[in-house]
């Protein structure tokens, strides 16, 4: 019997290294549900942002075949992405996209990433750094703000709000410009100090001289000296952020029940108060999180009646928040979808992610014979995760 069981466990190895049984991480991610069934709360908000970055940042996958690439979001690493092992969280690259996007080729049963490389550039399409993480999480349940996802565009001008009482004149800084340190020296550090201690979950700590951004998972250890003042060294709070590795090597490795994951960020990670000021780190936050605004509810609207192609193609698809994916989807005479053309939304730009797309960009729409499929669909993935289908046209 211990020889059969030997002789199972060899021919069991051998078949996981050729690739004879299909490859399953260990944890698949569930498609997110970051909804609510009634109006949330300040507190409900920030920790749905902090959830959703946590799923960006830590849901397994493994890639289909290899991807190997030189980061182009300022780490300068070579990435090296191989099939048969498990990655924890988004790929890091410069893309400025979402997990939304991301999922639209992951295949929920094996954690699998099916990816159609002979036809899209992956990292130019796939992928976030620091500030898309954050943004795009700060996206399911904000809509307030705009601007590109790079940590020196949240600035008054594009929606982002101080944490506590530190201020700076627009002239100093322009949409795409928050010079941290200088903001530090003009208010200076007990006032820095005060807003590090105001700090909540989901806001984000910005700094021009780490180009980075974090999110605050929750709410600071504050300790003070006999003086009163705030004790930078043992005073300190917890971040989560997208970094694409440590110093030394690309990934974080982390053993998970005898599996090796490799993380593109940190779920936990603590910064003293002290660190922060040494990195001029300043506190940002949306208005939603403060109370400022009203959660909205996500809504995608077609600004004509379309009963033909040439009138889908004429069309604009708008929504309330940022758009992650617009899919065109053919049925068939026996009712079988199947997505025939689709866009991905990054944030990577100046203007952040698009709010509305006009489908005229679509080709399948000019070129598509009319008897190849009995209707067409278009299908709307908001930044929020919700799907929405606006028009569907008979054919």
């Amino acid at each position: 019997m211990k020889r059969v069981f030997a002789f199972l466990l060899i021919l069991a190895l051998m078949f996981s290294v050729t690739g004879c049984f299909t490859y399953r991480v260990q944890t698949p991610i569930e498609y997110p549900d970051y909804t609510f069934a009634s109006a949330p709360d300040t507190m409900q908000l920030r920790q749905t942002a902090v959830l959703a970055m946590r799923n960006i940042l830590t849901f397994q996958w493994s890639p289909g075949s290899d991807i190997s690439y030189y980061n182009t979001a300022g780490r300068d690493k070579q990435f090296n992405y191989l099939p048969r092992t498990t990655y924890g969280g988004m790929l890091y690259s410069g893309a400025g996209s979402g997990l939304f996007q991301f999922l639209e080729f992951y295949d929920f049963e094996t954690g699998l990433l099916n990816y159609p490389g002979d036809t899209y550039d992956l990292k130019t399409d796939l992928g976030s750094g620091c500030a898309d993480a954050l943004l795009w999480s700060w996206n399911t349940v904000c809509n307030s703000f705009s601007g590109g996802h790079y940590p020196t565009f949240m600035v008054y001008q594009n929606g982002y709000y101080p944490v506590g009482d530190y201020t700076y004149t627009q002239t100093l800084s322009s949409y795409h410009i928050l010079p941290t340190r200088v903001i530090i020296d003009q208010n200076g550090t007990d006032v820095i100090l005060d807003s590090y201690s105001k700090m909540l979950p989901a806001d984000a700590l910005v700094s021009s001289t780490d180009d980075h951004a974090m999110m605050v998972i929750e709410a600071p250890v504050v300790q003070y000296l006999p003086d009163g003042s705030i004790d930078t060294e043992n005073s300190y709070v917890y971040i989560q952020d997208q970094r694409g590795g440590n110093t030394s090597t690309t990934f974080y490795e982390v053993k998970e029940n005898g599996h090796t994951v490799h993380y593109n960020g940190r779920e936990r990670a603590q910064f003293t108060f002290a660190k922060l000021l040494e990195k001029h780190y300043i506190p940002v936050t949306t208005a939603e999180f403060l109370g400022l605004k009203e959660y909205e509810k996500a809504q995608v609207t077609i600004d004509k009646t379309c009963t033909n192609l040439s009138e889908l193609a004429a069309a604009t698809v708008s929504s309330n928040y940022p758009l992650a994916v617009v899919n065109v989807i053919g049925v068939d005479a026996d009712g079988k979808e199947v997505v025939i053309e689709r866009e991905l939304f990054s944030a990577a730009g100046t203007y952040g992610a698009s709010r509305s797309y006009s489908l005229d960009k679509f080709d399948v729409l000019k070129n598509l014979p009319d008897s190849t499929y009995t209707g067409i669909k278009i299908e709307v993935v908001v930044s929020t995760g919700e799907r929405f289908i606006p028009i569907e046209v008979k054919l």
